[in-house]
């Protein structure tokens, strides 16, 4: 293994005479015992730690072995490719910049290699080296840590969210990637650290960190719940749904209680959730449009007392559709599409269940407001007899004979109007 510390030492990296500063205080170094390095390019590689990469890797895992490209340069070229197409313009920017004036901001690498920061950088440089033959170097602090030592773990995460995330003009983390992130940072048998550090050291609201983590859980479970890898998270990358699974995030844990009966229901709402999910899909709504829809669904079934009634609607439709999807072998968006086509009649199925109630919610929420607003009327007209029949510091001797007589005529209207309608009303019941 590579240890670019021993190389600086026998004098074969070169320093660039730049001091380094570091964002956060991390025990064991400081600005102080840094340099900034030029590094070969051969000797580094994509950490697959990393939140957005660790997003486009994850369903390969026990395939790609994240190493330099001394030993295997096709890891490298798959993240590479990953960092073109999540930003081409980006990547574009700043190969022209590099290539104009050279690199301007260091990166910080491990030891061993591991880019911690710098990824776009990184992806930049190789593509000049390809495209011109000329030799480059990687600038960027070399950081005395390894991924194998539990206890640096948590300093590396901490620096890397303290550049990411604590640092102004940075891209903004994809939400997915971020879901994904905090999912695998602060879950597992061995954490790297908990959701309270994570959203300490990531400047977020904890409630928020918990939302992106509960997030990630649903998409976990839903990708299951198609048959496909747990960890092909591109397929909701893609398909820009993860609203819909913040949503879930966010609704499911404070709706439904920890006793068995109501684990259940959050199960089966949690899968007439996924039936949404794949019917947005199917008919191509994205982004906000989907958002709306979602947040419709929470508001006028999930939080109803009609939840439960819908879920049972939906429930035949829902396990046909995994029981299909489960035996197409799904792997990508493609796969995915081909067989939503191929059960056409159980997504539209699912659709007209949903916009029926959907509308009847709606419309008793109409008649809700309609009441309220008699209700408020009735209430002014209260107050008026309780106040003798004006309103508010008024007093009679402010009203004229005139205006007295137009008030007679208006409470005259009001008391035909109001014995019409009742007769109306009371016609009416049934």
């Amino acid at each position: 293994m590579i240890s670019l510390i021993n190389l600086a030492n026998s004098g074969k990296i070169e320093k660039t005479g730049a001091k380094p500063k570091l964002p956060i205080k991390v025990d064991g170094v400081s600005s102080e015992t840094l340099d900034v390095y030029r590094i070969p390019l051969d000797y580094l590689y994509y950490n697959d730690k990393n939140g957005r990469i660790a997003t486009g890797i994850s369903q390969y895992e026990g395939e790609l072995e994240p190493t330099n490209d001394i030993e295997n340069v096709e890891y490298n070229n798959f993240v590479a490719k990953l960092i073109k197409d999540d930003n081409t313009l980006a990547l574009k920017r700043t190969k022209k910049s590099i290539e104009d004036a050279g690199q301007q901001v260091y990166g910080y690498v491990l030891d061993d290699g591991r880019i911690v920061d710098g990824n776009r950088r990184y992806t930049a440089l190789r593509e000049i080296h390809q495209e011109t033959g000329k030799t480059v170097y990687f600038e960027a602090v070399v950081l005395p840590f390894s991924y194998n030592n539990s206890a640096e773990r948590v300093k590396i995460k901490k620096l890397e969210l303290a550049i990411q995330m604590g640092v102004e003009e940075r891209q903004s983390y994809d939400s997915v990637d971020l879901a994904v992130d905090i999912y695998q940072t602060t879950s597992g048998s061995d954490p790297i650290m908990t959701r309270a550090d994570y959203a300490a050291d990531s400047h977020m609201k904890r409630t928020e960190v918990d939302r992106f983590y509960n997030g990630a859980v649903y998409m976990k479970k839903f990708l299951e719940f198609i048959g496909t890898s747990s960890k092909n998270f591109n397929i909701i990358k893609e398909n820009k749904v993860w609203s819909l699974f913040y949503e879930m995030g966010k609704t499911l844990p404070k709706n439904f209680g920890d006793d068995a009966e109501s684990q259940v229901r959050k199960n089966e709402t949690m899968e007439s959730y996924f039936g949404l999910v794949l019917h947005q899909i199917h008919v191509g709504v994205k982004g906000n449009t989907a958002q709306n829809h979602i947040r419709a669904f929470t508001k006028n079934i999930v939080t109803t007392p009609n939840n439960e009634s819908f879920n049972e609607d939906v429930a035949d439709v829902i396990e046909d559709l995994a029981d299909s999807l489960q035996d197409s072998q799904i792997n990508s968006t493609s796969d995915l599409m081909k067989c939503l086509i191929k059960e056409n009649d159980l997504i539209t199925e699912f659709g007209d269940t949903y916009d029926s109630y959907i509308r009847d919610a709606r419309n008793g929420e109409s008649v809700d407001k309609f009441i309220r607003s008699v209700k408020n009327s009735v209430k002014y007209f209260q107050e008026l007899e309780t106040n003798s029949g004006l309103a508010g510091n008024l007093r009679f001797a402010d009203v004229s004979n005139e205006q007295l007589q137009e008030l007679q005529t208006y409470m005259r209207d009001l008391n035909q109007v109001s014995k019409e309608l009742f007769k109306v009303y009371g016609n009416e019941i049934r």
